[in-house]
């Protein structure tokens, strides 16, 4: 049986580069939840695209899933650029070495197991669920920059 699954991603970090946070809405039939987690130090892209995939790992096999999420860095490349760039060895457009490149492949094997359709939303948008992702991303990296301040 395929299972259709919502997904909302967004990505935070605060200083940019800087303390940061990913999370991720799920929606499945009548059940919705919420998976989230921190870095110590990223940036904005970076936590976009952990967003994606983490919530793509907690999805089986087989199923469908439209991701929306704000970042156009996400969306564009999942739908127009990752292959250009893998077949370029990585490389973007003035040949220098692309910033992510594990992410993006790894994200690409995802593709394999999950039939994903990308969609951009406008974040900041009274998109109820965007919203939510927002706030608990920026949640996460504020969490994080309190831990380091206590650490320190």
């Amino acid at each position: 049986m395929n299972r259709q699954y919502y997904v909302i991603t967004d990505g935070s970090a605060i200083g940019n580069p800087g303390p940061g946070g990913w999370a991720a809405v799920l929606v499945s039939g009548h059940l919705q939840w919420e998976i989230s987690g921190a870095c110590s130090w990223t940036t904005i892209s970076e936590m976009e695209l952990m967003a994606a995939i983490q919530a793509l790992r907690s999805i089986p096999a087989g199923s469908k899933v439209n991701l929306c999420s704000d970042s156009d860095y996400l969306v564009r490349g999942m739908k127009y650029l990752a292959i250009r760039w893998r077949n370029q060895g990585w490389r973007n457009r003035r040949g220098l070495p692309l910033q992510h490149q594990r992410l993006w492949q790894e994200l690409l094997q995802m593709e394999k197991e999950v039939h994903v359709r990308w969609t951009w939303v406008r974040g900041h948008s009274g998109h109820r669920l965007q919203d939510r992702a927002d706030e608990l991303a920026y949640a996460e990296a504020r969490h994080r920059v309190l831990a380091l301040r206590r650490a320190a």
